[in-house]
């Protein structure tokens, strides 16, 4: 069983898709109570703690000392009920002494570090910084999320600063804090560029998805930078054009900028549904070409739903956006004929298909 702190913000979201792809168990210590768990909560069987949680927003005297209180209630929390786990892990700055949020997190690392010893844990002192990924809370979690949300909304990006900065997305920190993956591999996956070219990079991205088309993604940052992006767009759907002359009717799916995919087509017979599975990275596109039928949408480990109604005779192209679990039901009396597109071919090693309820 792992323990975790955090769980409603950015990283702890992440990590909790990760955890539940994985079919791994898992338990949400409640940090604001002072010295109990949660109602409820029993940690005696913790093999693996994880301390995410952080406050980096207020009054300096708020940030610096609040940091490390829910250091020292984590830790209280645990002690609680004689949990002992053999693994702890951190997700630390790496910076010290340079601002309240730097200092509160370099002494919440010496609570748990001090904890760990008693306990005769494995500590791991994971450093993470600039992180981004879908569903973050602009304005707070980093200048990526405020420049995709800001774009997304028709707005111009405001670019304040020209530093270098090494970004990272959410599902690999995530990983690291599972156990899939070390430092050295997180700090591989990362990426380093300017804030203004990333500004630059995230309008060039958003430019290409306004026309319904799918932009180049010539790296693993621009398929995570874009599955961001993505996720502060109000509607997955793109209308489609037919071309029509006395031989029918001609209609492009998607128009892609490079880059490998897959592309299919599903019959479904009246009644059925399909998937009811999200994607971590893949990126998928649906189109209805024969039939009626209800696309369900379901934000993962949330109750946070969309259900569009598409038709056959009216295509549209519907976006599946990543950690969203979906599902395609024909809601009509004739066999549904459905397009599939994919942004990469399939592996059955590494499918990136998980099993959920949408």
């Amino acid at each position: 069983m792992i323990a975790i702190s955090g769980r409603g913000g950015l990283v702890g979201w992440h990590l909790r898709t990760v955890l539940h792809a994985e079919g791994r168990s898992w338990t949400d210590v409640d940090l604001r109570t002072t010295d109990e768990t949660a109602p409820g909560q029993e940690l005696t069987d913790i093999d693996t703690a994880i301390h995410v949680a952080g406050i980096s927003r207020g009054a300096d005297h708020d940030v610096r000392e609040g940091n490390v209180e829910l250091a020292r209630r984590f830790v209280a929390a645990l002690d609680a009920t004689g949990a002992r786990p053999r693994r702890l892990v951190y997700a630390d700055t790496g910076m010290r002494g340079t601002s309240p949020y730097t200092e509160g997190k370099a002494r919440a690392a010496e609570v748990l570090a001090d904890a760990a010893t008693r306990w005769g844990a494995e500590f791991v002192d994971l450093v993470i910084q600039n992180v981004f990924g879908e569903h973050g809370t602009p304005y707070h979690n980093g200048v990526a999320l405020t420049f995709c949300h800001r774009i997304a909304r028709g707005e111009q990006p405001v670019v304040e600063s020209d530093h270098v900065r090494t970004f990272v997305h959410a599902q690999d920190v995530a990983e690291a804090l599972a156990g899939s993956i070390g430092q050295g591999e997180l700090d591989r996956r990362g990426t380093t560029m300017s804030v203004p070219d990333l500004a630059g990079r995230i309008t060039a991205l958003a430019e290409v998805h306004r026309r319904g088309e799918i932009p180049a993604l010539d790296s693993a940052f621009d398929r995570d930078l874009f599955n961001t992006y993505r996720s502060y767009v109000a509607a997955p759907t793109h209308p489609l054009t037919a071309a029509v002359d006395h031989r029918g009717a001609f209609t492009e799916l998607v128009r892609a900028h490079g880059g490998p995919g897959q592309t299919g087509v599903s019959t479904t017979v009246p009644g059925v549904t399909r998937g009811d599975h999200f994607h971590r990275r893949k990126i998928e596109r649906f189109v209805v070409l024969q039939g009626e039928a209800r696309i369900t949408l379901r934000r993962v480990l949330a109750d946070e739903r969309r259900v569009i109604e598409v038709r056959g005779d009216r295509p549209v192209a519907v976006d599946m956006p990543t950690l969203w679990a979906h599902s395609l039901t024909n809601t009509g009396d004739t066999p549904l004929v459905t397009a599939f597109w994919t942004n990469e071919l399939h592996d059955p090693l590494r499918p990136d298909t998980f099993q959920d309820i949408a």
